[in-house]
């Protein structure tokens, strides 16, 4: 059995909570979805053989921290900056243990799940193998520098893809124009932002650390602006302002983002757009409180494209992008101004054409995971699974 699951965002806990309150149910949403994977086709039942998770990309988000409201970045390559990132890492993962605490016991000491009795769940009880493996991010990219290393005893596996000749894995964040940077390598310290980190750190993050003391309720929408980047952020706002008394909210962003254009005019950030276009989206986002309809001309370059491929490729920074397609896409489903719920999928046939399923509790799915067979066969023909 194969659960996938990405865009958890643990962050340090310094300008929203470590976690939401919702995470707990990661481990109890997979235990219930390996125990009923033991009930057959045929009504039987006989314990799986193996549970893999694959935590695919932005398992921790480093980047929304009030560690990086000073001079110091990210994307700086002085000692300071390398000791700030660490700090910044180490802690969001102490703040994870909780949470992670029962995949990692699992990964130790198998999943307990019923032995088979007669064709029945018995009262003895049998252990199950598993794995857990988790893939870089962009917003956790240097995940392999403190997960997994000599010194580290976790029984993880970390790296930037996951396959099994079958289902190809990872978090796809290079697919997003607002990620990618400009030489198309993969960001280094010593380095201009990328579009999405200058977001991140130069206008969410002085947005929350701006909004802390004087909203209520402020680390949801936070959290929300986090979850859906650049392109996502005029919805969300929108939203949250005509939903609530939006007048201190709205004046707090506008000073944000009048602050991040300034910034991104003395560290220009990279991305498919030529950079003239900084004031497209500083105007942009100026006006997100009113979301005043679509995006500016030019700027739909920053949609992310996911590709066309085998029904067993997964991508986790993405989302509805990939509706229709045969890329099964897991991003946050974000309802504007409500906070983002990481998909969580498994994949339920062992063998032939994968077929996925949400497990999360129905009161956190939504409709943003479908895969469709690109051409019709004779095998299996054209089909369109929901799995949410």
């Amino acid at each position: 059995m194969l659960v996938v699951t990405s865009n958890w965002a643990l962050g340090d806990g310094t300008l929203v909570p470590a976690a939401a309150a919702w995470h707990g149910t990661l481990s109890s949403a997979i235990h219930r979805a390996a125990l009923r994977a033991g009930i057959r086709s045929d009504g039987s039942y006989r314990p799986i053989d193996r549970l893999d998770l694959v935590l695919a990309g932005d398992t921790f988000d480093w980047l929304l921290s009030a560690e990086w409201q000073s001079g110091l970045k990210p994307w700086h390559g002085t000692a300071a900056a390398r000791e700030t990132a660490a700090r910044v890492a180490r802690r969001s993962i102490q703040s994870a243990r909780r949470l992670l605490g029962p995949v990692i016991h699992w990964a130790r000491q198998g999943l307990p799940v019923p032995a088979a009795a007669r064709g029945r769940p018995g009262r003895a009880q049998v252990s199950i193998p598993v794995g857990v493996t988790l893939l870089a991010g962009d917003r956790d990219s240097a995940v392999n520098d403190y997960v997994g290393g000599r010194h580290d005893r976790q029984p993880v596996t970390v790296g930037s893809r996951w396959d099994d000749g079958r289902v190809t894995i990872r978090h796809g964040h290079e697919l997003d124009p607002a990620c990618r940077p400009a030489n198309g390598r993969p960001p280094a310290r010593d380095r201009p932002p990328t579009l999405a980190e200058s977001v991140a750190v130069d206008l969410v993050g002085r947005f929350a650390a701006s909004a802390k003391p004087i909203l209520a309720g402020a680390s949801r929408l936070v959290r929300s602006l986090a979850a859906v980047g650049p392109i996502g952020i005029p919805a969300v706002m929108a939203a949250h302002v005509s939903g609530v008394d939006g007048k201190g909210v709205a004046e707090i962003w506008r000073h944000s983002v009048d602050a991040w254009w300034h910034e991104a005019r003395r560290s220009v950030p990279t991305c498919e757009v030529e950079f003239d276009a900084v004031d497209a989206i500083a105007g942009w986002l100026t006006n997100a409180c009113v979301d005043e309809g679509g995006i500016p001309s030019g700027l739909d370059r920053l949609r992310p494209q996911p590709p066309r491929g085998s029904p067993g490729l997964v991508l986790g920074h993405l989302s509805d992008a990939g509706k229709g397609s045969s890329v099964v896409c897991l991003g946050p489903n974000c309802n504007a101004g409500e906070p983002p719920v990481p998909q969580l999928v498994a994949c339920l046939e062992a063998e032939g054409w994968p077929r996925w399923q949400s497990i999360l509790p129905a009161d956190h799915r939504a409709a943003v995971v479908a895969i469709r067979a690109e051409e019709p066969s004779a095998a299996h023909g054209s089909r369109i699974v929901d799995a949410a």
